[in-house]
């Protein structure tokens, strides 16, 4: 079976099973025979054959990633296993969020290639949810909920959150007492998070629809705009924790704690045991977070 999906790979790359078969010292029949027996392993067609080319169904194109991905751990497992040795080495490809990647993540990634010169590292600043096994991807950094199949979510660090406003607005508005008076206060959004914001008081969880003043997906933007009195702002601690030192913000409704976020990383299954893998995921977990997490939630609501 691996050396039938090790064929597909050829092919799909290639664009051809004569090609492909050069490549891997195959004959063509033995290529092709290796292509049609792991589709009708999976019981679909993954490749179109024409008289003229060879082209990726939807299928295919769907799980290319994937059997890739299966194929390059099998060899890399062999290759350690014959070189003897521990040493951590090979590449990482790791999506994180933009804004947490040149905030907070920049510093450590850095870090983390300089102590494992073995390991080449690359990065991709992109934001929203996205399924790192289809896209290839050994490591994807997300505060979202969203799982995928053959997916694993290992929780990282929780992200803390506070609401904050310039002591100008707070000056020219007045200062909200309680969650439910932010309905008449000017609101700065952050789009991926959304304006129902939720609240801990003592009689439990307040939710409040806020209006939004101004929303983005972009978090430095949305600081900007609440140091100048645009208006009260959601965000995330790790950048305003700067300005609430300086008094360029000013903390509001401390007394109503704000529910955390968690960061995970989404792992691949067939990633996970990599060394080079497992080390840059206890890494992060160590030096991502502002404390230790002492427990990981079970969703990320």
């Amino acid at each position: 079976m691996l050396e039938n999906m090790r064929a597909f790979v050829a092919v799909a790359k290639a664009g051809s099973f004569t090609a492909a078969a050069e490549a891997l010292n195959l004959a063509t029949s033995v290529l092709t025979k290796r292509v049609s027996q792991l589709e009708r392993a999976v019981g679909t067609a993954l490749l179109h054959r024409t008289t003229r080319r060879v082209g990726l169904t939807a299928e295919g194109e769907y799980h290319l990633a994937r059997i890739t991905a299966a194929v390059s751990a099998y060899d890399e497992t062999i290759s350690a296993i014959r070189k003897g040795t521990q040493k951590l080495e090979g590449s990482i490809r790791i999506k994180v969020p933009s804004t947490l990647g040149l905030v907070r993540l920049n510093r450590l990634i850095r870090q983390f290639v300089n102590e494992h010169p073995g390991i080449d590292v690359e990065v991709l600043l992109l934001d929203g949810p996205l399924n790192p096994s289809a896209e290839g991807i050994d490591i994807a950094i997300t505060a979202f909920p969203a799982s995928f199949a053959g997916v694993a979510d290992e929780f990282l660090w929780p992200l803390r959150r506070s609401l904050v406003a310039s002591p100008e607005y707070l000056a020219s508005k007045g200062t909200p007492e309680h969650p439910r008076q932010l309905a008449a206060h000017h609101c700065i959004v952050y789009q991926p998070t959304g304006a129902s914001w939720s609240f801990l008081g003592e009689t439990g969880v307040i939710s409040v629809t806020v209006p939004s003043r101004l929303s983005s997906n972009d978090m430095l933007m949305l600081v900007d705009a609440t140091k100048e009195g645009m208006g009260i702002g959601l965000l995330s601690d790790y950048v305003t924790a700067q300005d609430v030192k300086t008094g360029a913000l000013t903390c509001v409704l401390p007394g109503f704690a704000v529910p955390d976020l968690w960061v995970k990383a989404m792992v691949p299954v067939e990633r996970l045991h990599l060394p080079r893998v497992a080390t840059l995921l206890r890494f992060l977990r160590l030096h991502g977070g502002d404390t230790p997490a002492a427990s990981s939630p079970e969703t990320n609501d």
